[in-house]
C-alpha cells in the first residue's frame, strides 16, 4: 500500500465505483504509470459499495452488464461466460441483461488485481483539500502531500436522510437508518419484529430481504403508492447527446439545472424485479404493508413504538429508516471545500464545472486542478451521474483533458 507522503501525479479522492474506474481509465489509456497515480480511501477499494449492497440485500443490479468498472462494455459479459456464469446475467426489459452483485464484484475485483490497485490505495480519509494553482495539498488522516491533479469521486459523504419525527430517535439501538456504517441487517434476530420506512428499491429490497425468515415480522411503511421503472431514469440520458446539451444552456451549478436532475431521475421507484419479489411477499404474509404515514416513534425498553396517522400503534424491535441520501453537496469534505476555499460554488452549494471538462471552477473564472466525478457532476453529466454509466462518461471526459494536459 502506498505511503500518504509519497506524490503523485494524479490523487482520486474515493475508492468506490467511480473512483475505481477513473483509475482504470488512466492506467489503460497509458496516460500515467501506476507510481504516478494514487487513489485515498478509508474503506478499501469499492468496500463502501459492497458495504451498501449488503445492507440493502442488492443481489442484482439494476443497470445492464455493459455497466461495470472496465473499459471494454462487453468485458463482464466475457468475464461470466469464461467461468461458466452465464446463469448470473438477468434478463431484463431495455435488452442487456443485468449482472448479480456477486459476478459484478467478481469481475472488478479480477480488473483491479490485473492492473495492481491495491498497491496505489492509501488508506486513508482525507480532511481537506487545497488548491495551490499549479499543485493540489491533500490532508488525510495518514498525513499531508501534494499531487498535480485531484479527481474527486466522494458519492453521498454520508450525507442521508431521516423523518421528522425520527430525529431524536436517530442511531439509538432500535432505530437506524440502512446507510448508517453501522447497520447490520445479518445482526436482527431470526424472530424479530422489524419496520422499515420507505416505498422505494432500497426499502423494498431490504423488506424482501428480511422476510426471508418465516419466524421475522416485516412490516413495510410506504405511505404512496409504488411506482415500478426498469431504470432511474430514461436512457436518454445515457447517451449524453441532445439531453444534456438541453441542461447545459442553463447557467452552472443553478437553480433550474438541479430543477432538470430532481424531474428527470426516478426517484423513489422499484424495477419490476423487485416489485414482484414484494408482491409474493405480500402474497405469502412475510410482509405487512402499513399504507398510513408514521406520526411519533417513542423507544421503550429496546424496542420503539410507533403511531401512525390512523391510530394504529405497533411495537417493533428493530426500525430502519430506508428514506434515501441527503444532498451530494453535503457531506463533510464538500461543506469543508465550499467555507474554506476559493472553489465556485452555486445552488444549494453545487460546485461550478466546467461542462467539457468536470474541473471546478475558481472564483475568478479559471479551471482548477481539482475535476469532480460522481453525483456531485450530475448538473453536467445528468441523471445517471452518480451511476456506473456516469463514471464512465465522467471517466471518458477527465482522460481527454488529462490527455492534453500531461503532455503538456
Amino acid at each position: 500500500m502506498m505511503k500518504a507522503d509519497s506524490d503523485a501525479l494524479v490523487t482520486i479522492v474515493g475508492g468506490g465505483v467511480h473512483g475505481v474506474h477513473l483509475a482504470v481509465r488512466l492506467l489503460q489509456a497509458e496516460l500515467l504509470e501506476p507510481a504516478e497515480l494514487r487513489i485515498v480511501d478509508p474503506s478499501g477499494l469499492l468496500e463502501s459499495f459492497r458495504q451498501k449492497c449488503r445492507q440493502c440485500g442488492m443481489n442484482e443490479f439494476r443497470s445492464p452488464f455493459v455497466h461495470h468498472v472496465g473499459t471494454d462494455p462487453f468485458s463482464l459479459r466475457d468475464f461470466a461466460q469464461a467461468r461458466g456464469r452465464e446463469d448470473e446475467l438477468r434478463s431484463t426489459r431495455i435488452g442487456a441483461e443485468r449482472p448479480t452483485a456477486s459476478l459484478f464484484f467478481d469481475h472488478a475485483e479480477w480488473i483491479c488485481d490485473r492492473l495492481s490497485l491495491e498497491s496505489i490505495h492509501v488508506d486513508a480519509r482525507v480532511t481537506d483539500i487545497v488548491d495551490h494553482r499549479h499543485s493540489v495539498e491533500i490532508e488525510t488522516t495518514q498525513g499531508c502531500f501534494s499531487t498535480r491533479w485531484c479527481l474527486l469521486a466522494i458519492g453521498h459523504g454520508g450525507s442521508f436522510t431521516y423523518p421528522e419525527w425520527a430525529t431524536e430517535l436517530a442511531s439509538t439501538e432500535p432505530v437506524a437508518h440502512v446507510w448508517e456504517p453501522s447497520f447490520d441487517p445479518d445482526a436482527i434476530g431470526e424472530t424479530a419484529s422489524i419496520g422499515i420506512v420507505g416505498g422505494g428499491i432500497t426499502a423494498v429490497q431490504l423488506a424482501t430481504t428480511l422476510a426471508r425468515f418465516p419466524g421475522r415480522d416485516v412490516v413495510l411503511f410506504a405511505r404512496s403508492p409504488f411506482r415500478v421503472e426498469t431504470l432511474e431514469a430514461s436512457t436518454d440520458w445515457m447517451h449524453f447527446s441532445g439531453v444534456t446539451e438541453n441542461l447545459h444552456a442553463h447557467p452552472p451549478a443553478s437553480r433550474a439545472r438541479e430543477e432538470v436532475i430532481t424531474e428527470a431521475r426516478y426517484d423513489g421507484t422499484v424495477p419490476p424485479y423487485v416489485f414482484r419479489r414484494l408482491q409474493r411477499g405480500l402474497e405469502r404474509e412475510r410482509i405487512q404493508l402499513e399504507r398510513s404515514e408514521i406520526e411519533t416513534a417513542t423507544e421503550a425498553g429496546g424496542t420503539v413504538v410507533v403511531t401512525c396517522r390512523d391510530d394504529t400503534t405497533l411495537c417493533l424491535d428493530k426500525l430502519v429508516c430506508a428514506t434515501g441520501f441527503g444532498s451530494p453537496y453535503d457531506g463533510e469534505l464538500f461543506r469543508h471545500l465550499r467555507r474554506a476555499s476559493t472553489l465556485q460554488t452555486g445552488y444549494r452549494g453545487a460546485p461550478v464545472l466546467d461542462d467539457d471538462t468536470l474541473r471546478w471552477i475558481r472564483q475568478d473564472g479559471t479551471p482548477s486542478p481539482i475535476a469532480v466525478s460522481g453525483v456531485a457532476a450530475q448538473h453536467v453529466l445528468g441523471p445517471f451521474a452518480r451511476n456506473v454509466i456516469g463514471a464512465r462518461r465522467a471517466g471518458e471526459l477527465i482522460v481527454e483533458f488529462l490527455e492534453s494536459a500531461v503532455e503538456a
